[in-house]
């Protein structure tokens, strides 16, 4: 396995250095409530595995482990086809709904973030798209795909109000000359996973000629929803009913 570094971040090779081509980017957050980008996801990387891993010490990783059916902590790239790669994030720092309670947010994202997007402009990124189902404004919302080409200013129906790494990735990307954009689809969060939002989601991603491997998106669907329960009780509430929503 081959080792690379930059800046704060070390890359670890699970492939050739020359086959890796990430013209276009695709990033998304695994944990994020609703779990639409984790199916999403999933289901474009299909059985392609993991080309690079990723770790840094400005990741946010559990002290416990286990041995040898070891919980991998790497952020993972993945080559989708012959010139797109997706960045999948497996864990993000937590963060409290307050708006001033993160003081420490941007001195730890913002190193990591930059590097990988640096490591990637290295290796030829032209373009850089973030996807997230994190809502705009209100915890019920109607499923709607929003998209933010900030490279053409093509600009969304409704302002995106959107939480770290989500805006941080594209915003840098943008400032370093990537073609940047945001994706987002609404969703309705008292629901576990909102079947609308996520079929917008597919439809845009076939659309733009990305290959969809429907057993995978199945299989996690139903892993997730074998773990409702479990993941219910985790979950914050950031509406006064107790049909609140999902917090990454």
């Amino acid at each position: 396995m081959t080792l690379t570094q930059t800046g704060t971040v070390d890359f670890y090779w699970n492939g050739p250095t020359h086959n890796f081509n990430p013209k276009n980017v695709l990033v998304y957050v695994e944990g994020e409530y609703g779990f639409i980008p984790l199916i999403v996801g999933k289901a474009l990387e299909g059985e392609n595995k993991p080309y690079i891993e990723i770790m840094s010490e400005k990741q946010s990783v559990e002290a416990f482990n286990q041995m040898p059916n070891t919980m991998n902590p790497s952020w993972t790239i993945t080559q989708l086809n012959r010139d797109t790669v997706s960045v999948a994030i497996s864990n993000w720092w937590p963060m409290e709904i307050d708006l001033a309670s993160n003081p420490d947010m941007w001195s730890k994202a913002y190193p990591m973030l930059r590097d990988i997007i640096l490591f990637l402009k290295e290796h030829g990124a032209q373009s850089l798209t973030f996807f997230t189902c994190m809502n705009n404004q209100e915890a019920d919302e109607v499923a709607e795909l929003l998209v933010y080409d900030m490279h053409n200013d093509f600009r969304p129906t409704q302002d995106l109000i959107l939480a770290p790494p989500a805006w941080i990735m594209p915003f840098v990307g943008h400032r370093m000359g990537l073609r940047c954009s945001v994706v987002a689809t609404t969703q309705d969060e008292g629901l576990f996973v909102d079947d609308k939002a996520l079929s917008l989601a597919k439809d845009y991603f076939l659309a733009i000629g990305l290959a969809w491997d429907e057993n995978k998106a199945e299989n996690t669907h139903a892993t997730l929803k074998n773990m409702e329960v479990d993941l219910t009780s985790q979950r914050f509430l950031v509406d006064d009913d107790e049909e609140g929503g999902w917090l990454a």
